[in-house]
């Protein structure tokens, strides 16, 4: 608007001088106040155009907002902008969080930076790791029929070290999640390596990235390749899971390093089936904020052979039923947690990561007789309570938490003297510093009491201050 009116009176200007260089004195003054009417109403014109100008573009804003400008839109338009498109509407988005953990010890674990039992013998230690960092690629885009489809590929460097002097900083690769999902109104269809629907819940720690916290105290986990198949009724505060999983049973070959070679689970020809239901509610208890409670279960089988003659063929039942929460008792306080029981679980940790007794015996008039192969019954669970004190706009919560594995010592008698672990209580209290949504510390005191069958009562503890950096 202002370049057009600059545009004319520069013409109006160069017009009205060649006039006056071609006209008598007295015919100049008046064209020039002829001129000067002119130019009165020409820019009166220009003001009437620009008012209605303005006028319109306020309405169009009030009475039609373009797309862009809604909240939904922008969202959208924000998401569109992450990520490399490549071809046909398909987005890779890559993703991930670094973490740093500085750690000590006060006597011998089972693993030094995430520590799931207290260990027979063993040091105290000090150290500091990098390897619980993972990278993931999301991928968006793309249709089957009405179904969205999209996938995620997730790694971290927890895969175990090279067996080199300075190996425990070049963390093997290992593979978190790798699956497809087929997205319909009220169904989804993945198929890969995911999370298992028995007993999904887990602690929020930064020390425990890699392996949730209370691995082996309570909290039953796994990442399986699986068939899983998820109905939502009720505007998705109901939800059902069934799913066919590789049988992972927590007795590979660990000798095997590139050879795939079959544990108990595969050798059933059995695979894991399991199943959870659940309600969600994004408003728990009028508190504006989301919160779940489910019921799920497992079942599967291992076959294996007892190590004392006679040689007995057995097929062990692997089986559990886990009740999971998490929701907000108040705007400020959130409680989660697990409670299961079952037998054969080593493959999600359980039994304080013991799944069968080969030489199983029952005392008869004071002696003991073999009677093979037993599965080892374990019960427990885990509970975290989490608060958020109004300080520092909610940036710092503080989190208590308690877990127990309680194998049934009745399911430990053997005849060759083995050590079980025969139950594993935990503890642990967190605070985490959220200074971005993207950057957040924390610091963790975490204490292990191990009971040994033989051994008697071991106790560690654990301090972890960690970092993480998501994006």
């Amino acid at each position: 608007m202002y370049y057009r009116t600059i545009f004319i009176l520069g013409i109006i200007f160069i017009f009205a001088f060649s006039i006056c260089a071609q006209t008598p004195q007295d015919d100049v003054q008046t064209k020039i106040k002829q001129l000067e009417a002119q130019v009165q109403t020409i820019l009166a014109e220009l003001d009437k155009l620009k008012k209605a100008n303005d006028t319109s573009a306020q309405t169009a804003k009030v009475e039609s907002p373009t797309p862009a400008a809604t909240p939904e839109k922008k969202a959208e338009a924000e998401k569109k902008s992450v990520g490399i498109e490549i071809g046909n509407g398909v987005r890779v988005i890559p993703y991930g969080t670094i973490y740093f953990n500085a750690f000590t010890n006060s006597a011998g674990t089972n693993n030094a930076d995430i520590p799931l039992f207290a260990a027979t013998s063993g040091k105290g230690n000090t150290s500091a790791s990098v390897r619980q960092t993972r990278l993931g690629l999301r991928i968006e885009g793309g249709k089957i029929g009405k179904a969205k489809l999209s996938g995620v590929v997730e790694a971290d460097f927890f895969g175990g070290s090279p067996a080199i002097g300075i190996g425990e900083n070049f963390g093997v690769v290992r593979i978190r999640l790798a699956n497809a999902r087929l997205d319909w109104e009220k169904t989804s269809l993945v198929i890969g390596q995911d999370w298992v629907p028995f007993a999904p819940n887990s602690p929020v720690s930064i020390a425990d990235a890699a392996i949730p916290q209370f691995a082996a105290a309570g909290n039953n986990w796994a990442r399986l390749p699986q068939i899983k198949i998820e109905q939502r009724w009720n505007k998705g505060k109901v939800v059902w899971q069934g799913a066919v999983l590789a049988p992972q049973t927590g007795d590979s070959n660990s000798t095997a390093n590139f050879l795939l070679q079959p544990n108990s689970g595969a050798l059933s020809k059995l695979p894991f089936l399991q199943t959870r239901i659940a309600y969600n509610d994004k408003d728990w208890f009028a508190t504006k904020k989301s919160g779940s409670i489910g019921v799920s279960a497992h079942y599967g089988r291992s076959r294996v052979f007892s190590t004392s003659a006679p040689i007995i063929e057995d097929d062990v039942d692997s089986y559990g039923v886990a009740l999971d929460w998490n929701f907000p008792l108040h705007k400020r306080v959130t409680w989660s947690g697990e409670g299961f029981i079952g037998q054969n679980l080593a493959g999600f940790q359980a039994g304080v990561f013991q799944n069968y007794n080969t030489d199983y015996a029952e005392k008869v008039s004071n002696v003991l007789v073999t009677k093979g192969v037993k599965g080892i019954r374990t019960s427990g669970g885990w509970t975290q309570l989490g608060f958020t004190p109004n300080w520092q706009q909610d940036k710092l919560t503080l989190y208590g938490s308690i877990g127990l594995d309680d194998p049934n010592n009745l399911d430990l008698v053997n005849t060759r003297t083995r050590d079980f672990r025969s139950r594993n209580l935990a503890w642990a209290l967190d605070a985490i510093y959220r200074f971005t949504p993207q950057f957040q510390i924390g610091f963790e005191f975490r204490q292990l009491n191990t009971y040994y069958l033989i051994t008697g009562k071991k106790r560690v503890n654990h301090i972890n201050l960690g970092a993480a950096y998501s994006f």
